[in-house]
């Protein structure tokens, strides 16, 4: 789309049928307020929360999104069964471009192997930095009406909601409680099905569904399974195929499931790709029931950012850490970038180490007492280790 406040695409005609809650649509059009709709495009820029009556749309992040200071671009791309539609570092009303968001929609026909599990909408975040202009209220980028993500059918029932959104912060309490911080939606990925009126479990994961580990190296993953509706709960299996040393902690979160799979491959499963197979289900008196694999590349030590003769972790002085923290990883492993997540599995911090390198210093005092998982990603490979943050003297 050319640079634009509030604008919206012609009609694009789709080579395939896209199910909303089994109404079948062919077209849509692409808005530039974070959103696709079916019937008419929409220019509004202040979102509503959902159910409503007056919109069939489906929206990564419904808001005031304004391109005209060349703040990022809209751009979508076709193929014979689905429709991508990318927001890169768009900025906010008016013409504000000091924070930037970028997230990207994917729908298909529910055939696609680009969306795990038969489903067929993929919503997927990197970095969030903004929710509202200042049309709706906004002052910075925050506060006033809040964005919304989820999916509406227009029929004042029949909707999902992940979150409205009017701050900043990694606060988040379900897909229908409070309002919540932005940077939640960083680098998360949300997969799930429009295609009947009951919408089953929905899953969010950090990153996409295919890790590369390392021989030597541990990670931790964070699976959410939340509910599709309101007044459902989920609770969620998973199974790891091929991978010995693999543990997992499941907790509750709002109203769905987490599970942190803890994945330590040795030397005999190098040069395979494992899974970690995911099930999902409500508690409605006819369970809905979802699934979704994630899939694990081992990688050879010596084919990594390393070679087998160094050292392959880590390491994080002091741990536990009051106000800062020393992340060190071996001469020539240097990493292009270092996240730490909290174990809700919210991104909280994300840092690009000075080139040459050997460690770089965290500072935690943002954060509350908890215990973190700091995660360095290389060119072929991610390590992780486990960080404390307690401010007791």
């Amino acid at each position: 789309m050319t640079p634009n406040d509030d604008g919206s695409t012609g009609l694009i005609q789709l080579p395939f049928t896209f199910s909303l809650y089994g109404d079948e649509y062919t077209s849509c059009y692409i808005n530039n307020n974070g959103n696709i709709s079916f019937v008419t495009p929409y220019y509004t820029y202040t979102a509503y929360g959902f159910p409503s009556a007056d919109f069939q749309m489906v929206a990564p992040f419904w808001a005031d999104v304004d391109t005209r200071a060349d703040s990022g671009t809209v751009m979508y791309r076709l193929t014979p069964h689905a429709l991508y539609v990318n927001w890169s570092a768009v900025g906010y009303y008016s013409m504000q471009t000091d924070k930037l968001n970028t997230f990207q929609l994917i729908v298909t026909d529910g055939t696609d192997p680009v969306i795990s599990g038969g489903n067929n909408v993929s919503f997927c975040y990197g970095a969030m930095e903004w929710t509202t202009g200042s049309a709706s209220q906004g002052v910075g980028g925050f506060g006033g009406i809040p964005a919304t993500v989820g999916a509406n059918r227009g029929d004042g029932t029949d909707y999902l909601q992940l979150g409205r959104f009017d701050h900043a912060g990694t606060d988040w309490d379900g897909s229908f409680g409070n309002n919540d911080g932005v940077a939640w939606l960083t680098e998360r990925h949300y997969s799930f099905n429009t295609s009947d009126e009951s919408i089953p479990p929905i899953f969010s994961s950090i990153g996409c569904d295919t890790l590369d580990i390392e021989v030597g190296t541990s990670l931790d993953y964070p699976m959410m399974m939340i509910a599709g509706g309101p007044g459902q709960v989920v609770t969620g299996t998973a199974q790891c195929q091929g991978i010995t040393n693999y543990v997992e902690t499941i907790t509750s979160i709002g109203n769905g499931t987490q599970i942190m799979s803890t994945i330590t491959p040795t030397a005999s499963e190098a040069g395979t790709i494992h899974t970690i197979n995911y099930t999902a289900q409500t508690n409605d008196p006819v369970p809905l029931t979802s699934t979704y694999t994630v899939y694990l590349k081992v990688l050879d030590a010596t084919t990594g950012i390393h070679d087998a003769s160094r050292a392959t972790n880590l390491t994080v002085q002091p741990n536990p850490a009051m106000d800062r923290a020393t992340i060190t990883w071996p001469t020539g492993q240097q990493p292009g970038r270092v996240e730490v997540f909290a174990m809700n599995g919210a991104v909280v911090m994300t840092k690009n180490p000075i080139v040459g390198a050997a460690q770089m210093e965290l500072d935690l005092r943002s954060l509350p007492d908890g215990i973190y998982t700091v995660r360095a990603t290389g060119a072929t490979s991610t390590s992780t280790v486990r960080l404390v943050r307690s401010s007791a003297r």
